[in-house]
Parts: C-alpha cells; structure tokens; sequence
C-alpha cells in the first residue's frame, strides 16, 4: 500500500468583516444576573465544616506586600512593641503582666532582629 504525499496550501479564502463579529448593544447593558436566593433552611443544613471556616478564620482579607520587608518588619514590630509597654503601663493586675511579657518578648525579637542584620552587615563586608 502506497501513500501518496500531503498536499500543503489554501484550501479557501474568507473575507472576515467586523461587522460579522458578535457585539453587545451600543445602547442597552447587560441584563441582571440571575442570583438564586438563599433560603433559611439551607444556612441551617449546610453550616460550613471546620476545615472550611479555619482558613478564613485564620488568613488575613488584605496583606500589604510591603511588610514582608525586613527595615518595615522591623520598624512594625518596634512601634508594636511601644504601643504594648504603654498599654502595659495603663494596666493593672493580670492584663498587666500579660502586656508585659509580650513587651519583653518582642524587645527580645527586636534585639534579634538587630544582630542578624549586624551579622548580615558583617559577612557581606568581608
């Protein structure tokens, strides 16, 4: 059996136009989506899982892309950290205590912060 070679070229030509081009009307918007509407029943019987409510729960709507910088991190976190030592100073009792141990904790990774970066400023200077 023998196959005869393909035959590449045009096999028509057409002469496309922009009015053959399917637009919306010029004068009317879209009509309004239909939207089912929820029933009370069914909030009831299909509750979100914890699986489901966990995430939401626990990531942020909005995460400026800026804070993730090292200077900014360090900068937020050293006004966080003022901000919670006066709230400590206001304080009485066991609020107190509690906003003091987390002043101290975020001094504690302030001053961390500080050595990697002098460590950093160090290695890169050779």
């Amino acid at each position: 059996m023998r196959i005869r070679s393909l035959e590449v070229g045009l096999e028509t030509i057409s002469r496309y136009q922009v009015g053959d081009d399917v637009h919306l009307p010029q004068d009317k918007g879209l009509r309004p989506v239909f939207l089912p509407v929820s029933q009370p029943l069914d909030d009831v019987l299909k509750r979100p899982s914890l699986d489901e409510r966990l995430p939401a729960l626990l990531q942020p709507e909005f995460l400026d892309p800026d804070l993730l910088e090292p200077a900014m991190l360090a900068d937020i976190r050293l006004q966080a950290q003022e901000l919670i030592a006066a709230s400590a100073k206001r304080e009485t009792g066991a609020r107190k205590e509690l906003l003091e141990r987390a002043a101290t904790c975020l001094a504690d990774e302030n001053s961390l912060d500080d050595e990697v970066r002098r460590s950093l400023a160090a290695l890169l200077r050779g």
